[in-house]
């Protein structure tokens, strides 16, 4: 079993999330419903406006994989802590043991001992923090995660479709060769998204968000 790394992710805080591609964006063009009419009374696409509703609705989704990216599991945790603990250890040491040469050579403002007392205050925190990640439990696994994820936009996507006279039918046989426009749609999303799943997998999601409502 490979041993988990450390990662000093951060927090994903502050980093652009990129837009749906562009490819997507015309593919659900062809879903919208009414073809005779392109443009609505303050000359806007109507079709535009029928996929950016559906996509701010999926960009849930797309911000909560993103948040995913950043989340750690225990052992990651764990090799993140301990790392961190050896290289504070490891500065608070030469610190403590600057050449002569080098120290004289500092500005008179460094204070390299004032420094390692704080660098051995901060050890000592991030020490005490063992007990706690040990008696902390288990993370899901990333596929659980993201199964969540996919129930979500789903959920999220289908309530968006009856507004435009799409059914929100969970069919897809691959035998018969017929798949409903949901099943479609959630699959081009998924797609894009990277949750890529069979039309099959995302009609069952169907039959489950339906069932839960019922």
């Amino acid at each position: 079993m490979p041993t988990a790394k450390a990662k000093y992710l951060g927090d994903g805080i502050g980093q652009l999330i990129p837009d749906f591609s562009d490819a997507l964006k015309e593919k659900l063009h062809a879903f919208y419903p009414d073809k005779s009419v392109e443009l609505d009374e303050i000359w806007e696409p109507r079709a535009d406006a029928f996929v950016e509703e559906i996509l701010a609705e999926a960009w849930w989704a797309k911000s909560a994989l993103h948040a995913l990216e950043f989340d750690l599991t225990k052992a990651e945790i764990q090799a993140e802590h301990a790392d961190l603990l050896k290289t504070l250890h490891a500065v608070e040491s030469k610190l403590r043991n600057l050449s002569p040469g080098l120290d004289r050579l500092l500005n008179i403002n460094a204070d390299p001992l004032g420094c390692a007392d704080q660098v051995a205050l901060l050890a000592q925190y991030v020490s005490d923090a063992s007990e706690v990640i040990k008696r902390s439990t288990k993370a899901r696994k990333p596929i659980e995660k993201q199964y969540e994820i996919v129930v979500e936009l789903a959920c999220r996507v289908l309530k968006v479709l009856p507004e435009h006279k799409i059914p929100v039918a969970a069919t897809g046989d691959c035998y018969f060769g017929y798949t409903s426009d949901a099943v479609k749609i959630l699959k081009l999303i998924g797609d894009d998204l990277g949750l890529v799943r069979d039309e099959l997998t995302w009609r069952d999601i169907i039959s489950k968000t339906k069932s839960q409502k019922s």
